[in-house]
């Protein structure tokens, strides 16, 4: 009887603990799969919620909103991290990121959400809104703070950013529809310049269509070589006759005609074709100029996002010997933006062609923000003026 009773005992002292133990794994495992969860919807570097939470919450929102509680939805896109991993790492990039984003949460009210929507890309999420001031005058706050440098460990990380604003139920209904608005948006403000802020508008859907297949068929063009050189004179003022050419490129298109530069050169400048569309323009320009006079030189645009590759000099130099034009016939035109950008590959790049005979001409001297002390750096050959009617410049900042 005794030993049943300390069995007994025993069996029920073993329960507890098991149950305690069961109890014990239970709660460890539920709070594994929650941290688990939360981490599936939060972004490991800043700690934001990430693009799933974001459409989760955006899909809520949107649910509620009316005509008098309206929804807004702000689309970020950052500029100047290339810039920032170029010159000083992937750890400046991520130290940046981090700043900005803890930046970013300071300015926005308790009801908001602030996501990291991928690389560069931030979203933000406000509810309730009373007015279109509310999202404007965040937006100011944001493009305001972006402004101020990161500290980092070599130097300080200058970022800029466009801005994109959807709003619910005015702009769209769904979050889909809501967000692809606030990105169109976004891609106005980025076309307008540094750290522009854009509302969505009804005719920006034509517009980034527009885009969009003007960009697929300038890929198609550049794959092709339907982009060709066209060749303007260059006359002296001195003797009055033609000393040479400008190459610019023109496309004509099988089904929209004649694209002016101005319209494909941007996109591809901001899809980085213009390396390669660049590249070979200028490969077609040199054979082409083999056949001319020896005395005729050749002039040819460089944009400042060229300027920005370190391995552009080479390869230029390189099309020298490929097609047996002479370098010292060549005179690279470049606009004032190559040097207000700061970037250290485009003094590089210069240097390298002036080394192997080529000439530096400043195009449009006059349209932008550049420093004498900017230009002088570069030891340009020659300027053209804005002012002036003739493609001959007159005006020479060095002798080089």
């Amino acid at each position: 009887m005794f030993v049943a009773f300390l069995l007994s005992i025993g069996l029920t002292i073993f329960g507890v603990r098991r149950y305690r133990e069961l109890a014990h794994g239970t709660e460890a495992r539920t709070i594994t799969e929650r941290e688990v969860r939360d981490l599936a919807r939060h972004d490991p570097l800043t700690g934001l919620p990430n693009r799933r939470l974001f459409d989760d919450e955006l899909d809520l929102c949107v649910g509620l909103a009316t005509d008098t509680h309206q929804v807004a939805v702000l689309m970020l896109g950052l500029d100047g991290l290339k810039r920032i991993k170029d010159t000083h790492g992937h750890a400046a990039v991520d130290k940046a990121l981090c700043d900005f984003a803890t930046r970013l949460a300071d300015l926005l009210r308790k009801d908001g959400l602030l996501a990291r929507i991928g690389g560069d890309e931030f979203g933000i999420v406000l509810p309730n809104i009373s007015s279109l001031e509310d999202p404007a005058n965040l937006a100011r706050r944001i493009v305001a703070s972006a402004a101020d440098s990161s500290a980092i460990e070599t130097g300080a990380a200058e970022l800029s950013l466009g801005i994109g604003i959807a709003i619910a139920p005015l702009d769209g209904v769904t979050p889909h529809e809501l967000v692809r608005r606030a990105e169109r948006a976004l891609y106005r403000a980025q076309g307008d310049g540094r750290s522009r802020v854009r509302f969505f508008e009804p005719d920006m859907d034509m517009h980034v269509e527009r885009r969009i297949n003007i960009e697929r068929e300038l890929r198609s063009a550049i794959a092709t070589h339907i982009i060709e050189p066209h060749y303007q004179p260059v006359v002296s003022l001195v003797s009055n006759r033609i000393v040479g050419f400008e190459a610019l490129a023109r496309w004509e298109n099988k089904t929209s005609g004649h694209i002016p530069p101005d319209v494909f050169i941007p996109i591809a400048e901001e899809t980085g074709l213009i390396n390669a569309l660049g590249d070979q323009l200028f490969r077609r320009a040199c054979l082409d100029a083999t056949a001319w006079p020896k005395t005729f030189s050749l002039a040819f645009n460089i944009s400042p996002v060229q300027l920005r590759d370190s391995a552009l000099g080479e390869r230029i130099i390189s099309l020298f010997e490929q097609t047996g034009f002479s370098p010292r016939r060549l005179e690279i035109e470049i606009t004032e933006s190559a040097f207000v950008e700061r970037n250290g590959a485009a003094k590089t790049v210069i240097d390298e062609l002036r080394q192997a005979g080529v000439r530096i001409a400043l195009d449009d001297f006059g349209t932008g923000y550049a420093t004498l002390s900017q230009l002088l750096s570069f030891r340009l050959t020659r300027s053209r003026s804005i002012a002036a009617s003739c493609r001959i410049s007159t005006t020479a900042l060095t002798a080089g």
